[in-house]
């Protein structure tokens, strides 16, 4: 299988690459829009060396997650070895635009449609195209089973239109991304009187719920504000950053949430059956999520160490 050797890693390197060089022209563009001078040259090439060994570790960590250990399946969403390399691909497709809008993000407190639109459709693109490459079915029921007696309701129509299978299943994540990042950040914007979020956090999680499924999103935004808390302390602490953007915890909650979701998903399938229990669930989550915009509306008003100098304030986010 190519995809599960040392060369089916090669493709994924090279391409990564290059999107890091093409993602320095893009910084330098909204450099130039929000007033700051272009990245040295110098500076690039740290980049570049600091960010392609942790996304080629990605790789190939997902490489081992899915083919040696197979712990991308679920007893009902076992695809054949031709959608097992499709997905290796596709899921390598959205670690690395995690990371293209990471990085940019922290540099220039932004996260362009550039990312994210062209990710979404990508996400929505290579679904129809391959259609078996979901986590899980649109919808499975999995009240009724019964161990050892029966299994949980999934349609028929699935393995039918397997094609039109994978569209809903895309569009349903990338709905539920985008709806429940745009209702927190309205409601957390109403509680703490100014946006922690900006759109741009909002077309990010809807390019991840595309890739993904509406069910792992859910569980994405339970992960969030756990990375958010071990993450948004020690920056101040020790690095004294002053200003930290959303984006970052948004993507490794979902990087945390692909890399565990066999195991999550055995442990949540029944609640993802439930519609009360799904409401409930999706309530606590968007608690959670508040309660870190909170957290982070708080940490932009502790004062650094350093006095900011005229004109060197930071801008307001538009991630």
């Amino acid at each position: 299988m190519f995809a599960a050797s040392i060369w089916g890693l090669l493709p994924v390197a090279a391409i990564q690459v290059v999107l890091l060089l093409a993602l320095s022209r893009l910084i330098d563009s909204e450099r130039r829009l929000i007033g700051k001078p272009a990245t040295p040259r110098s500076g690039k090439w740290l980049r570049l060396v600091l960010a392609a060994p942790v996304l080629w570790l990605l790789a190939l960590g997902l490489q081992v997650l899915t083919f040696q250990y197979r712990g991308l399946e679920t007893p009902e969403v076992q695809p054949g070895e031709f959608g097992l390399q499709a997905r290796f691909y596709y899921h390598c497709c959205l670690l690395t635009l995690i990371a293209l809008a990471t990085i940019i993000d922290f540099d220039c407190l932004v996260i362009p449609d550039a990312i994210t639109v062209t990710g979404s459709l990508i996400a929505l693109g290579f679904a129809v195209a391959i259609g078996d490459v979901q986590l899980v079915h649109l919808w499975v029921d999995w009240t009724v089973a019964i161990p050892g007696l029966r299994g949980p309701t999934i349609p028929e129509w699935y393995s039918t239109w397997p094609r039109l299978h994978g569209l809903s299943c895309s569009l349903a994540g990338l709905l539920a991304g985008g709806g429940l990042t745009a209702i927190v950040r309205w409601g957390a914007g109403r509680v703490f009187g100014q946006q922690a979020m900006g759109f741009g956090d909002v077309t990010f999680m809807a390019m991840i719920g595309a890739f993904l499924g509406w069910q792992a999103i859910v569980l994405s935004f339970l992960v969030a504000p756990v990375v958010g808390l071990v993450f948004v302390l020690p920056l101040r602490w020790l690095l004294n950053v002053p200003y930290v953007p959303y984006g970052p915890f948004l993507g490794t909650g979902a990087i945390v949430v692909l890399f565990n979701w066999s195991r999550l998903w055995q442990l949540t399938r029944e609640l993802f059956s439930d519609p009360v229990a799904l409401v409930i669930l999706g309530g606590i989550a968007a608690i959670a999520f508040i309660v870190l915009t909170g957290g982070i509306v708080l940490y932009r008003r502790i004062p650094t160490r350093r006095a900011s100098h005229p004109g060197n304030s930071e801008p307001a986010s538009q991630s």
